[in-house]
């Protein structure tokens, strides 16, 4: 059967060299004033080079200009706009611009939350806005553009009868909620001519109670196309439903596809599948099934700008897999430039750059201790520099802790982190010598140039009288394939090993209670896996005890303050201890003072026990630095 996928396509007086499109993500790469600096683009360039055919980046028609995506209010953007196409192109690609606004109320003056309290006037300037912003693209050399009239942001409100309850011309009917965003697609067809591509993205099913469901999407969709849209982008959720926007590895891949074919088969343009697609085997079946003629894939770039280049032969290294942990580009907390497990040079495109190094340091002798995420990222970040690191670990397989994070429910996709960068080695024959535990005698004999500890961390145990008894273990030891004996199990911690530990122990048929401490569990998780975690150790009737503190284990019973309250409760066959973890790095002390003159860098947990995110990038900083 022959590959859809690398087929061209044509969207209003542009063809487009593949089926592929890197849809538009707010990044946060841009400067603080919203101008195009290096950070953004050296981001675009490397997905251009990548060999994806449609890249779509968000750009803020109106508004406080600002570090989330680049602005287009002004003149002044233009420049920058020009830059970013001129290296879209060198690379044979199309650049299209996501007209996403900044939040209403920004730089107006004025808050505006719901379509009810818009007025006519304001509705109209924000037409001619959206016309005007597209008529600066075309100036600009840039191919298209596509309205963001999903998740909710002022056009998807408009569209949605969770969020529209005017009673006017634009609210009321499926056809007078949708008046807005015919007249948006309107007025950029007369400002820029009816063959400039325009694509417009919707949510098909907004995932909550009231909002728009596909039946409806596809009526809206039908007046989108009849008002000159060349191209439907369906996507699906609201914030109220955020889990779905960019699904975890929760999700089943390729999820919202169906709801893609359904509009696929009611309107006469291309419809555009997106949602958890990351790989191109799934992509092309959705293609060949004729549920899309397009997919969207960002996140499967973000981890693997060379994506494409790997499929077609170009480039002779494994592909490094999206896994849907959601850490780096949807967590809250990195909400300021986005970053990612699997590619530690996302949004450092232009500073993390692995050069070779020159012939007469080839030779230098790198020691590498410990095969998990960090080890193995800088090893393979040094191989790619053209160094001959030696990774030396204790076990019998490499992987370290990921090993474990795999094992729970919905956790498989934790694999292809190990699994990557041990192809990556086995392809520029980096040596891994398992079964070797490092000590100072073994460091002595291999006199390395440069030592890199990346020995990660071991659980932390609690001072709790009877913690060492019989039938008290570990998270660890639980993943391992440790015999729990019994049908009713304590758990004490309720951070994400704890939770973890919790779902895999309910699926061999156990009865888990928690005791956490703090009032909630797994806090530091990134909400969209936490909500779909919470559910389903609900759902399987997860008993969940907070503010509760355990003071002694007598099993079967445990001595516990419930707050500031003592009490003793029963009936227990084992308890599992998953409070945290403590770094492991007694050698760094050892090695320091042994060989004073020794190059020793230490990463990962070893430094403090975190995210793989953390010491995967540690690995890259660590191989760059030497």
């Amino acid at each position: 059967m022959d590959q859809k996928i690398f087929t061209p396509i044509t969207l209003g007086n542009v063809t487009i060299k593949n089926r592929i499109m890197f849809s538009s993500m707010c990044v946060y790469f841009s400067e603080e004033d919203g101008r195009i600096g290096d950070c953004m683009l050296e981001y675009v360039r490397e997905r251009a080079k990548g060999g994806v055919g449609l890249i779509v980046i968000p750009g803020s028609p109106h508004g406080k200009a600002g570090p989330g995506r680049p602005a287009l209010s002004d003149e002044k953007y233009i420049p920058g706009w020009k830059k970013m196409a001129d290296a879209v192109h060198e690379y044979g690609a199309k650049l299209f611009c996501q007209l996403h606004p900044a939040a209403m109320q920004a730089g107006r003056g004025h808050k505006v939350e719901f379509p009810s309290e818009y007025s006519l006037d304001t509705i109209e300037a924000l037409i001619a806005s959206y016309a005007e912003c597209a008529r600066k693209c075309k100036i600009a050399g840039v191919d298209g553009v596509e309205i963001h009239g999903a998740h909710a942001h002022e056009v998807a409100q408009f569209m949605s009868p969770h969020y529209n309850d005017r009673t006017d011309e634009y609210g009321g009917s499926v056809e007078k909620r949708a008046k807005f965003s015919q007249d948006i697609v309107r007025a950029i067809k007369a400002a820029c001519g009816p063959e400039y591509p325009l694509i417009f993205r919707i949510s098909g099913d907004e995932h909550v109670k009231g909002g728009r469901t596909i039946e409806e999407t596809v009526q809206v969709a039908k007046l989108l196309v009849e008002a000159g849209a060349d191209a439907i982008h369906v996507s699906c959720g609201m914030p109220e439903s955020e889990s779905y926007i960019s699904a975890p590895m929760d999700i089943p891949d390729c999820f919202n596809a169906d709801d893609a074919a359904v509009v696929k088969k009611a309107v006469g343009v291309p419809v555009v599948a997106v949602n958890r697609i990351v790989d191109l085997a799934e992509a092309e079946k959705i293609l060949q099934e004729g549920k899309a003629d397009m997919v969207a894939m960002a996140r499967a770039h973000l981890a693997d700008p060379e994506l494409i280049n790997k499929a077609q032969g170009k480039n002779d290294l494994p592909v490094r897999r999206c896994v849907g942990c959601n850490q780096g580009c949807r967590d809250a907390i990195n909400y300021r430039k986005i970053c990612c497990m699997q590619n530690p040079r996302l949004g450092r495109e232009s500073v993390l750059n692995f050069e070779k190094v020159s012939a007469d340091r080839q030779g230098t002798k790198i020691m590498i201790v410990g095969a998990g995420p960090a080890g193995l990222e800088a090893a393979c970040d040094l191989a790619e520099r053209g160094f001959k690191p030696v990774v030396f670990e204790q076990s019998d397989v490499a992987g370290g802790l990921v090993n474990l994070a795999a094992i729970p429910p919905h956790k498989t996709n934790m694999k292809s982190i190990v699994s990557y960068r041990v192809g990556v080695l086995e392809k520029r024959g980096i040596e891994i010598r398992y079964n070797q535990k490092v000590d100072l005698d073994l460091i002595k004999k291999e006199k390395p140039d440069v030592l890199i500890l990346a020995t990660g961390s071991t659980p932390a145990i609690p001072p709790i009288p009877g913690v060492n008894s019989k039938n008290v273990f570990t998270g660890d030891d639980v993943l391992k394939g440790a015999k729990v004996p019994g049908k009713k199990i304590a758990l004490l911690g309720g951070g994400l090993i704890s939770c973890e530990t919790a779902e895999y122990l309910v699926e061999q048929g156990k009865e888990v209670i928690i005791f956490e401490m703090i009032d909630g569990l797994a806090k530091a998780l990134n909400p969209s896996r936490r909500q779909f975690m919470l559910e389903r150790m609900s759902k399987a009737g997860v008993d969940v005890n907070l503010l509760t503190r355990v003071k002694e284990i007598r099993l079967p019973e445990l001595d516990i303050f419930v707050q500031d309250y003592p009490e003793t409760i029963g009936g227990f066959d084992a308890v599992v201890v998953a409070a945290g973890r403590k770094a492991e790095n007694g050698l760094e002390a050892q090695v320091k003072e042994s060989f004073p003159d020794m190059k020793v860098l230490t990463i990962g947990d070893a430094v403090k026990p975190g995210l793989a995110l953390d010491a995967i990038y540690q690995g890259a900083q660590a191989a760059a630095s030497l």
